[in-house]
Formats: structure tokens, sequence, C-alpha cells
């Protein structure tokens, strides 16, 4: 291409100009095309670090309202950037207090605004965080795979839509018969994807006792003739940071209606209680959370709903429910 000299720059020539604009639309189509990028969401897991200052390096979790809590800046809106727009806000402010400029490195390690909830017979039931959605098959497979015995036939997937909840089943074994991923829907952040135990299977609810409320990984877990109730929690992962071990309820059958037994585990422990009290298969365990007001007013609606089955997809609902309320 030649160009011609003009107040110090050069113009290029009218052929120059019209072979350039040719070519324009194969560079384009030759230029990567970024994809894009992850944007921080409520509940999302951050690693934060800045360089030459370790001592500022930190894990934080995005609340509720999408903000965190780094010091010496204090609270900042971290939802709706990506990584790398969150670590030049914070190297902005940071300047103020280092009095100089500083490299930030945002990285998210758990991607907890886009979750999938997996109940049931499954290796590991619980909560998965994804930076893109898969498809189910590599959320069973995430979950640790379904159990022996499990039904891919009928796989349940519970949607959140506003204020209401879509049921639909999705037939995973003839998928993965035919090919990995024919015909199944996507899923979206949010969804619950059930899976029954087919007859034999190792955790059939009518041996099992459901466990759901404030605890790492909520569904069903077997409990044959009676389990001490400390073990079960234990096979649920354990409480979260939010359960209240002075509040766990057990809901069971008695002469034909329903019992809710309050069990106060922090008093065991400080008592140093040697009664366990024990489990049986039909009961439901609930964890409440610590400091909140409306558990209460759910209880009503539990027992209601606990009233006509207990079977895995009703524990999908109650959970939900328990934490609306």
């Amino acid at each position: 291409m030649r160009w011609f000299a003009s107040n110090g720059f050069r113009r290029p020539s009218r052929r120059g100009l019209s072979l350039g604009m040719a070519l324009l639309p194969l560079l384009l189509l030759a230029a990567p095309v970024r994809a894009q990028e992850y944007v921080i969401g409520p509940e999302d897991v951050l690693q934060i670090s800045v360089w030459m200052h370790p001592e500022l390096e930190k894990t934080v979790s995005v609340s509720a309202d999408g903000s965190i809590t780094f010091a010496p800046i204090g609270d900042l809106k971290a939802s709706g950037l990506t990584p790398a727009q969150l670590a030049d806000r914070l190297g902005d402010r940071l300047s103020t207090y280092l009095r100089q400029t500083s490299t930030v490195t945002v990285t998210v390690t758990q991607f907890l605004s886009r979750s999938i909830y997996v109940s049931g017979a499954v290796a590991k039931p619980g909560r998965y965080g994804f930076e893109k959605i898969p498809g189910i098959v590599d959320v069973i497979n995430q979950a640790g795979g379904a159990l022996a015995g499990a039904d891919l036939t009928q796989v349940q997937v519970v949607r959140r839509e506003g204020d209401r909840r879509r049921t639909f089943t999705m037939d995973v074994a003839s998928a993965m018969r035919d090919g990995v991923g024919t015909n199944l829907q996507p899923l979206r952040p949010g969804d619950t994807v059930v899976i029954s135990a087919g007859l034999g299977g190792t955790v059939a609810p009518g041996e099992a006792s459901g466990v759901i409320g404030e605890v790492n990984k909520p569904g069903l877990y077997p409990v044959g003739a009676g389990q001490d109730i400390w073990t079960l929690l234990a096979a649920a992962g354990g409480l979260t940071r939010s359960g209240n071990l002075s509040d766990v309820r057990v809901i069971t059958r008695q002469q034909g209606g329903q019992a809710v037994v309050t069990v106060n585990l922090k008093d065991q422990l400080h008592r140093g209680s040697r009664t366990p009290f024990i489990v049986h298969a039909g009961d439901v365990v609930v964890v409440a959370p610590s400091g909140s007001s409306g558990v209460g007013r759910a209880w009503t609606g539990l027992t209601q709903l606990l009233a006509v089955s207990r079977d895995i997809l009703n524990l999908v609902i109650i959970a939900d429910y328990f934490n609306e309320n």
C-alpha cells in the first residue's frame, strides 16, 4: 500500500484505500471473537490478591445485595461486574490507601450465582455452581453419578418461574443410550434436578429419612430400622454456617397424624447427653436457620405439605417453601 505525506501524516492513495476496504471483511472474519466474560452474581465466592501485598489477599463472598466487604476499602458493589472490572475498581480504590498503583487480581472460585441443586439418588446430593451451565448428564456426573438402581428414565427438573414452579421430566437414560444430550432440555440457574430411586434402589423413600433446611447436602438418606440424628446430619454434610443446633425439628407420623419434635442438639452437647435421638424411615428432619423470624410461620404449611407423602419431589418443594418463609 502506498502512502503520501501531508502535514506530517500519510494518507492512502485511492487504490490503496480501495484495497484496504476490500480486505476489511476478511480481516474481521479472521479476528478472534472474544468469549463473553463471566458476570459476578450474588453468593459467588471470590479470591482477591494484590501484587506485592500478600497481607491483603482474601477470599470473600458476594452478599445477597451484590456487594463485598474488602479491607481497607469497606463495602463495594461486585454484582453485575466482570472479574476484570471489579479488579480495576479495587485497584483504583486501593491506590488511595497504598499511595501507589496497585495490580489486583480477582478470581471466581465458586460460581454459586449459577447453581444447580441435585437431590435424590446420587452419590453427592447438594448445590453445584458452574461458570457455564452444562447439560443434565454432566450435572449428574458432577454430583458423583447416579446410585445403583436410580431411575434415569424419569429425572425431574423443578424450575421456578416467577412465583410459580414448573416441573418437567427428562428421559436421561434414553438420551445417554442414543447419544449424550440428545433431546434433553437445557438447564437454567436455580433448577433442581431430582433423581428418584427405582425398585430395589439404595435410597428408596420408604427406607429413608429426608433432611432439609440449613444442611450442606439436603436430600433423602437411608436410616434402616433407625438412625441417630447426629449420624444422619453428618451424612447430609453437616449444618451450614446459618444452621441452628438449638432448633432442629423432626416431623414424624404418629397414630395416623403428625407430630413435630424439637431437638436442642446444642443443649445435648453442653450437657453431654448419652441418650440418642433416633430418626426413623419416613421422618423429615428440618434444620432451622439462626435468627430467622419467619420460621414459626412456615411450620403450619410444612406439616400440611408433608401430610400427603414424603417422596423426593415433595421434599424439593418443601425445602423451597421453608427457605421462602
